[in-house]
């Protein structure tokens, strides 16, 4: 499904004054489709975007903006931006009086719970789930999709939504080579659907940047899930490294099995290996850095995993090492060109350390 607001103008969009109005270096325009009536312009922002944008006009002074409700959180929040940007452009009048008290953060948030319910409910008793506004052309989600990432229906609408969105952004969701692929109930009977419910057994929080606490939650079926995938990766089955550190994480939590800190490290390790860069090596240093069940602290260990990081966090922590000496003498020189890095990619703790400066 989509969001979808109304300009009224009687201005014509000329799509390029518009680009340089916005001054938005990465924001791209795909493609133009020109219909009787109608005229439709896609495009998205590079590096963020995991769906398109539309603007279509009626070439009767009407001008609809949609976002699909799956885009990633940055386009969602900054859709009433757009939104706004393009009604002063167009010297037009919107039909919502006040855009950014009403498509708040508590509108994303909610957007993205509806859109996961409706999702499931498809998938319950469809075998694809089509966005409205895919970046890959004819790309949709599936069981079978998701499923290689440790996630079903009974997972958590921010797994379901996070891994959604992995999906996208890395090209990796299934796509019809036309419409007549496309599977096709044989009744038009409506059907009464009972959307699977999500039974968190255990939680991990996390930090974002700007310090705020997320949770990421699981249920039993989570954890059967990931550890049947984690006995397919050992007979040989490919997995990408963000699920393997997902295995990890609950060895190191302890979530529906006892804390098992040897294990952990052993997925962390495979999860790096097999391309996960950000989660699984700062992971793996904080599992060093705090000790985890059998495995005692081991600082020199956990520097040299957050060395392995791309994670603004583990240059942070890294800094950290270097001034409270955990390998050797102190050495503030280069605690500060890390604190300096990290502080430079928005992380709230380096912030916090160089304004006591």
């Amino acid at each position: 499904m989509n969001t979808t607001l109304l300009i009224h103008s009687k201005n014509t969009l000329d799509f390029g004054d518009f680009q340089a109005y916005l001054e938005i270096p990465n924001l791209v325009l795909d493609f133009i489709s020109e219909m009787p009536g109608s005229i439709h312009w896609y495009f998205h922002r590079e590096g963020t975007s995991t769906t398109l944008f539309a603007i279509t006009s009626n070439l009767h002074g009407t001008y609809e903006v949609s976002i699909d409700n799956l885009a990633s959180y940055d386009d969602l929040k900054f859709f009433p931006y757009l939104v706004d940007s393009l009604a002063k452009f167009l010297q037009g009048e919107m039909d919502i009086e006040y855009i950014y008290e009403e498509l708040d953060e508590e509108w994303v948030e909610d957007t993205i719970s509806e859109e996961i319910a409706y999702l499931k409910a498809t998938l319950s008793i469809a075998p694809q789930y089509f966005m409205a506004h895919p970046l890959d052309d004819l790309a949709y989600i599936s069981l079978e999709a998701l499923r290689d990432f440790g996630v079903h229906l009974h997972s958590s609408t921010p797994r379901i939504y996070g891994y959604v969105q992995y999906l996208m952004r890395h090209h990796l969701l299934p796509c019809l080579k036309d419409w007549d692929e496309m599977e096709v109930s044989d009744t038009d009977e409506e059907v009464e659907v009972d959307i699977p419910q999500h039974e968190a057994i255990g939680r991990v929080k996390s930090w974002q940047l700007d310090g705020s606490e997320t949770y990421e939650t699981y249920s039993q079926e989570d954890v059967e899930h990931l550890l049947s995938l984690a006995c397919e990766y050992k007979e040989g089955k490919p997995l990408h490294g963000v699920v393997l550190n997902d295995i990890g994480t609950i060895h190191q939590e302890g979530i529906g099995m006892p804390v098992d800190g040897e294990s952990a490290i052993y997925w962390f390790k495979e999860a790096y290996k097999q391309g996960d860069r950000l989660y699984a090596p700062t992971n793996l240093g904080d599992l060093y850095r705090k000790g985890c069940g059998n495995v005692s602290v081991d600082l020199k260990k956990a520097f040299e995993a957050y060395q392995l990081s791309v994670d603004p966090y583990a240059h942070y922590r890294i800094g950290q090492a270097y001034e409270e000496g955990w390998m050797c003498e102190s050495d503030m020189e280069k605690a500060m060109k890390w604190y300096q890095l990290a502080a430079k990619e928005g992380h709230h703790l380096a912030i916090k350390r160089l304004k006591r400066n």
